[in-house]
Order: structure tokens, then sequence, then C-alpha cells
């Protein structure tokens, strides 16, 4: 597994009381992206929009790989960068409003419920599929003798009713460049799914 450099991240503190206005990705060199958030809000909005720049939007986070599971998992989310503690990432896609939307695929489903603020009442789910920039998608759930690395916060961003949002997660711990990047689905998911077995996801490079 390729690993670009050994540099750390920045931890990307978000301003207090107001939304992003830097991009909180970073880029392939290892430095914070310097552009601006792609979408702004009028002051009048409670809401965030997605804190990415359009390429990073598009793209994804260049501190985060794509891979595929040498174990025939599918795909799986590596770090390139050591990541610290507290590292911010943001799970985005198209709000759709209901659960049972027959273009998706059980087996592949990725959808994230959407709890925006004010109020953090669930307001549809989020799809990420058509978003190969919403790269948190590919994270894995640990297995049962791993530890996840990465968890939900209570963030969110994008409007009540909208039609593109996100929810932001963040490094529980610091992961070192060339780890998985892994959190849990949740009982509920495994429930829905009796025929998976739930197994380690660890690679041996």
């Amino acid at each position: 597994m390729t690993i670009i450099r050994t540099s750390t991240c920045s931890l990307q503190k978000k301003p207090h009381g107001k939304p992003d206005r830097q991009c909180i990705a970073h880029c392939s060199n290892g430095f914070r992206c310097p552009r601006a958030v792609q979408t702004s809000f009028s002051t009048r909005h409670k809401a965030c929009p997605v804190p990415y720049c359009e390429r990073h939007l598009k793209f994804g986070d260049d501190a985060l790989k794509v891979y595929q599971h040498p174990k025939g998992f599918g795909k799986i989310l590596v770090a390139r960068f050591n990541l610290p503690k507290g590292y911010r990432m943001v799970y985005h896609g198209l709000r759709q409003t209901t659960g049972t939307d027959p273009h998706l695929d059980p087996d592949e489903d990725r959808t994230l419920w959407f709890y925006p603020a004010p109020g953090f009442e669930v307001n549809g789910y989020l799809d990420p599929s058509p978003c190969p920039g919403s790269v948190l998608q590919f994270a894995a759930n640990g297995g049962p003798q791993e530890v996840a690395n990465i968890r939900q916060n209570d963030r969110s961003f994008g409007h009540r009713n909208g039609s593109y949002g996100g929810m932001e997660y963040e490094a529980s711990m610091s992961i070192p460049a060339g780890t998985q990047l892994v959190h849990n689905y949740g009982s509920e998911w495994w429930k829905d799914r009796p025929e998976l077995k739930r197994s380690n996801v660890g690679t041996d490079s």
C-alpha cells in the first residue's frame, strides 16, 4: 500500500459560533487546503454549508485514500497522512426523503440519517453513492476484535428539507498514515442484514 508522505495533518478548528469559511480538507502536499468553502449561506440561516471547496467536494479530502480491500471486503478508506485526534471529515450526499428508495442496493447501502440543526430531528437520509468525493462512505465497520477510530459528532451541514447535506465525523484517536478508517455502522444495520457475518477487516499491509 503506497503512502505519499508521513507528515501530520493540521487540526481544523471550527470558528466559534460561525460556519467554516476555509475548506477543511488537506491537499496532496499534506497542507490544509487554502480555498474557500464552495457554498455560502445567508447569515439569516442557522445551517452551515458542507465545509469543502469545489475540488474537495467533488474528489474528496486528499488526506484520505480509497483502496480495494485485498481480502475481498470491497472498498476501504485509508489515511494517506498522519491524522491527529479530532481531525474533521464530512459524510455528505444527496438528501432523500424515504428509506425505501427502489434504486438502493441493500447490500451496498451506505446511506446515513440526516439530523440537521437546529433541533437535530431526523430529516430524511443522505445518499453518498452518486458523490465520489464523499469518501467516508467507504470506511469499513471494524470487526469483533477491532476498535473504531472515527466517530460521528453532533455537527450537521445543509438546510432542513434541502437537496444536499452532511454529517461531521472526527478521528477519535491519532491515526497513523497507512491505517484504515473504521467506525461502527450500528446494531440496526447488522440486524437488517442477518446473512452478513461481521469480520475483522484489518490487512497485513
